[in-house]
């Protein structure tokens, strides 16, 4: 009766587990994904203007709150820091128990002293660079010590072939002298 008993709570949990996934399959979720997989490019290559409206579909299409932080770095980066800051306060409001929620208080603060600064000034601060492109994304034929490394293969490989193919001095010609007799 206990093996049943355990055979059908297993059961039940494997068909709640898989409902789950079949509703993250929704078409609104399908297109959350689809937008932000294309911010997420975006904002890699540092196209924040282009990554921040994919982001903001994809929060349209979905109002999942780590959106709202997405949003917030972009804006961060564009400069528009009084938007950076809406952006990541309504992150916190939202989502509470976020697990990066000090680091997001930690840029609030940040943002509201530049912000402070540029009305001080009267103009706005020059925006961050963006981030370097990260290495894993690149393919590995696209990465320079990649060619380095065939290059001096390459070259050791012929020289090796040079040396283990050549003679020791000048080809043998004893291919018998002509001798002319009168």
């Amino acid at each position: 009766m206990t093996s049943s008993l355990v055979r059908f709570v297993f059961s039940l949990c494997a068909v709640l587990v898989l409902a789950r996934v079949a509703y993250a399959d929704d078409p609104a979720t399908r297109a959350a994904k689809r937008h932000f997989d294309r911010g997420q490019k975006l904002f890699t290559l540092g196209k924040f203007d282009q990554a921040l409206d994919e982001y903001q579909k994809a929060f349209d299409a979905s109002p999942i709150p780590d959106f709202l932080y997405n949003i917030g770095q972009c804006h961060r980066n564009l400069g528009n820091y009084e938007q950076a800051i809406f952006s990541f306060k309504r992150f916190l409001q939202l989502d509470p128990e976020a697990e990066n929620r000090d680091k997001v208080e930690i840029i609030i603060d940040e943002l509201e002293d530049k912000l402070e600064r540029q009305n001080a000034r009267g103009k706005p601060d020059k925006p961050p660079p963006p981030p370097p492109p990260r290495s894993e994304d690149t393919p590995l034929y696209k990465r320079p010590w990649f060619w380095v490394g065939v290059v001096v293969l390459g070259a050791g490989a012929g020289t090796g072939i040079y040396f283990a193919t050549r003679s020791d001095g000048p080809p043998d010609t004893n291919l018998g002298n002509i001798v002319f007799t009168k």
